[in-house]
């Protein structure tokens, strides 16, 4: 077969090297814009998720906002003046002895709360019920101060952080709550903020270990 003319009688020059330079830099710059909107894109992503998780951090880790302080104050408002209006309410189990409140809860609840008596402080303990705060099932263990009827909410925050404790006032009662080892707490009465944090101060004291 015979060859054809343009390949047989063409002749052939190797491209000047500064010209072949300028093509590889211009080829190569081409490939480095195509490729350049999909880096930003991979690190517009990148940023978006270190931006969400990090919000998320703060919000299951950093102190609650006002917004929520005062949505669970006023639950707790709502649940103590429940306990007042109607007779019988205040308590499901009724008693003056830590070591039948105590275990009346058991098997009710998924914690254990924190029943004591503090008659010698001034707060006597006088029952105990089930509750409701904050979307979860609440102890809420009953005092008397003088003719102070007083509640101690207790319910799990397993994501919140320990809080030391800070005082409400709402609606003419006085609130004094805290968060610990994955439970809050919370004291109410229609009473001075001063005193009722006696009462928080006891509850939060560690427990002396029985004498053998």
């Amino acid at each position: 077969m015979t060859e054809p003319m343009i390949s047989r009688d063409a002749t052939y020059h190797r491209a000047p090297d500064a010209l072949r330079a300028r093509i590889a830099k211009s080829l190569a710059g081409e490939a480095r814009e195509s490729r350049r909107p999909f880096l930003w894109q991979a690190l517009g992503t990148a940023f978006a998720c270190a931006a969400v998780a990090l919000v998320t951090w703060i919000v299951a880790t950093g102190p609650m906002s006002p917004a929520a302080d005062d949505r669970i104050a006023q639950e707790i408002v709502n649940a103590h003046v429940r306990s007042l209006m109607a007779p019988g309410h205040l308590a499901d189990v009724t008693s003056s002895d830590q070591h039948t409140v105590k275990p009346w809860f058991a098997g009710k609840l998924g914690f254990a709360p924190p029943v004591a008596d503090y008659d010698a402080a001034g707060f006597t303990l006088t029952g105990g019920r089930l509750d409701y705060i904050e979307g979860h099932a609440a102890a809420a263990i009953t005092y008397r101060h003088k003719l102070h009827v007083v509640n101690l909410f207790v319910w799990p925050a397993a994501a919140a952080p320990d809080r030391a404790p800070h005082t409400h006032s709402r609606q003419g009662y006085s609130l004094v709550g805290w968060t610990r080892g994955g439970m809050r707490y919370c004291v109410i009465a229609d009473m001075g903020a001063q005193d009722l944090g006696v009462l928080a101060d006891l509850v939060r004291a560690p427990v002396s270990a029985p004498a053998s």
